[in-house]
């Protein structure tokens, strides 16, 4: 979800950072002085308190805890906290609130216990280390949880650093990885072992450990009930495969039928998104005989370029479907670019030596990509694309998932299957439908780019201009074009005619005529990641599990390795009975790992190339062309860029995926008249 801007004034501003400042510094004196007070059996207080008067102070702390925390996430307990921010940030400071809140709550109950003075057991020596490492590892524990949870919400810095940057707060939905995994009550989970893992125990401490670990168990079950009437079906299914409190494996687990998928099924697979990726893993599921049906909410095939770089590993997936020449004829290969800096040129990025069949990058407008995927994808008898229509609805059990779309005329139907994948890109409904947690970052860059006829002496290679003013790039296009980028200070929605034109003279010198653009669009880049690239018989794929800067060409291309890894996944699941569960954490490692190293990849470039400034310059000329370019790491810069040394660029590159298409193989070989049965599967 984007991070909407919003005007918050200076006095708004100072209030969020003094109610943080706050909130924070209860929240590290609560943890101090809880993990001192527990260590030493809670003998550490301010009041003195004896007899009936100590024991109604006890109860009355640790009941205000328990009962008060609960009243804050009431609906109730959150209106109230909304009226204790003033200059109208109650909404916005609501968590900064609750997270100091609590913390005051923790402080006041260590401070102020009236201890019995009686000891029980007071450990030393081996007994009293094992104990003290136990403790700190309880603690440990909590803070993996919370990380696991979201830290910026648990101790309440989304609030007040919302409002300081200017951003309205971003809530994500629940998680379902790290310790989540486990477990749904890790934090609770923590908070307990920390209670029985102290190790001086006094009659105080029993009374604390045994009332708050009765909290600890009961009180998420309101939490979970809030849980199911926000998130629904997503939160259930999480709570089937999850364990409630002590964790443990995953209770279900889906089951992968030896067999064929029944006839009764629309499909096998069904794809949403019938952009590059879902094209390209419906032509990699159709090659391999699966029953695919492409849902695109689109009527037609896009008329603009949109991304326009294919890499060598790219070449190689597409080379599978006979499709890597059709590629190459259509586009126009890159083998050269140059980088030009404030003091002249830095030297040439290089692609020639890139080792294989495609020393090169490959331009290619989208939409050439997109019709030759289309017309590969109507050659297969077993994929069925259907256009114009929109999911409006998901839902699975541990057998099938159900998609329910709506059409053109305005009916709803619901299709069947054993899988689907989400392939619906940046802004995919799949991933909010599913309520999958996401991190989004904002890169704070602005560019406006354009393709034009090319009159230009540039001819088939790259360039780039890194200058004090801003970065211009620039790339052939096939049928005599060629696209021009140019960074901006701020967004702009609506350039005036020649804007383009100018900036491209004024930072490199190269003359192109307005009246030579044949279109124009704005974006400043943002990165998205995906907290997991499934959820049960649900997949993401692309743009809908990662965005990246597209300064680099690094996302389409990612996008088109995930299929690859999709489409074997698939394949060894329905049709070789392959283990379901461990062929998607694999495929969900190995993207991750993939699309993190190649957003990092992407944001380098762009950070390198948008410094401005003399000083900057000089600094980014120097290092250009010192050690980047014509320096040490010359030989690596062409198959950096051209993505060669991502991880896993390629499925087999993972250990995991090459044993288990070896045992297919071996299989296979072993018994041809399996073989020979499976190649006259039916597929439609």
């Amino acid at each position: 979800m984007a991070t909407a801007p919003v005007s918050y004034t200076p006095a708004q501003r100072r209030v969020a950072l003094l109610y943080g400042l706050i909130s924070h510094s209860l929240f590290l004196a609560s943890v101090g002085v809880m993990f001192v007070s527990l260590y030493q059996g809670l003998h550490f207080s301010l009041l003195h308190l004896h007899g009936w008067a100590a024991a109604l102070d006890d109860v009355l702390l640790v009941l205000q805890f328990g009962l008060g925390h609960s009243l804050l996430l009431s609906d109730k307990g959150r209106r109230w906290m909304a009226r204790l921010a003033p200059l109208g940030l109650g909404r916005e400071l609501s968590t900064t609130i609750f997270a100091g809140l609590a913390s005051l709550q923790l402080l006041v109950t260590f401070l102020f216990w009236s201890s019995s003075e009686v000891l029980w057991a007071a450990p030393e020596g081996w007994l009293k280390g094992t104990l003290s490492v136990l403790y700190g590892l309880s603690w440990v524990l909590l803070a993996k949880s919370m990380s696991d949870a979201g830290l910026d919400v648990q101790i309440g810095s989304i609030g007040w650093r919302s409002v300081w940057r200017g951003q309205a707060p971003v809530y994500r939905p629940f998680t379902r990885t790290g310790l989540f995994r486990y477990s749904r009550q890790p934090i609770y989970s923590a908070f307990t072992l920390i209670l029985w893992t102290a190790p001086v125990w006094t009659p105080d401490h029993l009374i604390i450990a045994l009332a708050w670990t009765g909290y600890c168990v009961g009180a998420p079950l309101w939490k979970e009930k809030r849980y199911l009437r926000f998130y629904g079906q997503a939160y259930a299914r999480y709570q089937a495969r999850v364990p409630y409190w002590f964790p443990g494996r995953q209770r279900h687990r889906m089951s992968s039928p030896s067999q064929p998928p029944s006839q009764a099924y629309d499909a096998e697979v069904i794809l949403i998104g019938g952009g590059p990726i879902g094209m390209a893993l419906g032509c990699l599921l159709g090659a391999r005989g699966v029953r695919v049906r492409v849902l695109e909410r689109r009527t037609a095939l896009p008329t603009h370029s949109q991304a326009i770089g294919i890499t060598p590993p790219t070449l190689a997936i597409l080379a599978e479907l006979g499709l890597d020449q059709a590629f190459i004829q259509h586009g126009l290969p890159i083998r050269d670019c140059h980088v030009h800096g404030q003091s002249g040129p830095t030297g040439i990025a290089s692609f020639r030596e890139i080792p294989g069949p495609y020393p090169f990058v490959l331009s290619l407008p989208q939409q050439i990509s997109m019709a030759l995927l289309a017309e590969k994808l109507a050659t297969y008898p077993s994929v069925t694309l259907q256009r114009g229509v929109e999911v409006v609805g998901l839902d699975q059990t541990d057998h099938e998932v159900s998609v329910t779309v709506k059409e053109e005329a305005g009916g709803l139907t619901t299709l069947r299957a054993a899988y689907a994948v989400g392939c619906d890109g940046h802004r995919s409904r799949v991933r909010d439908l599913l309520r999958l947690r996401t991190t989004r970052h904002d890169y704070g860059h602005h560019f406006i780019m354009g393709d034009f006829v090319d009159r230009t002496s540039l001819g088939e290679e790259a360039h780039l201009y890194f200058t004090a003013q801003g970065a211009v790039e620039s790339f052939p296009l096939p049928g005599g074009l060629r696209r021009w980028i140019v960074q901006t200070r701020q967004p702009e929605a609506a350039p005036p005619a020649g804007f383009i034109s100018e900036i491209v003279r004024l930072r490199s010198g190269q003359v192109i005529a307005p009246e030579d653009q044949l279109n124009q669009s704005s974006f400043s880049p943002w990165r998205l990641d995906c907290e997991q690239l499934y959820d049960g018989r649900f997949i993401l794929c692309g743009d809908a599990a990662h965005v990246m800067s597209p300064i680099g060409g690094q996302g389409m291309n990612t996008g088109f390795a995930d299929a690859e890894f999709a489409a074997l996944m698939l394949h060894a699941i329905l049709r070789h009975d392959q283990p379901a569960a461990t062929w998607l954490a694999e495929y969900d490692r190995c993207r991750r790992q993939a699309s993190n190293t190649a957003a990092k990849r992407a944001a380098m470039g762009m950070g390198l190339g948008t410094w401005r400034g003399h000083a900057l310059s000089w600094v980014r000329d120097a290092l250009l062309r010192h050690l980047i370019l014509q320096g040490p790491l010359a030989r690596i810069v062409g198959p950096w860029f051209a993505m060669m040394t991502i991880p896993f660029n390629r499925a087999s590159k993972s250990a995991f995926v090459a044993r288990q298409l070896a045992a297919v193989a071996a299989a296979q070989k072993s018994q041809p008249e399996t073989r020979l049965a499976f190649q006259k599967e039916p597929v439609c």
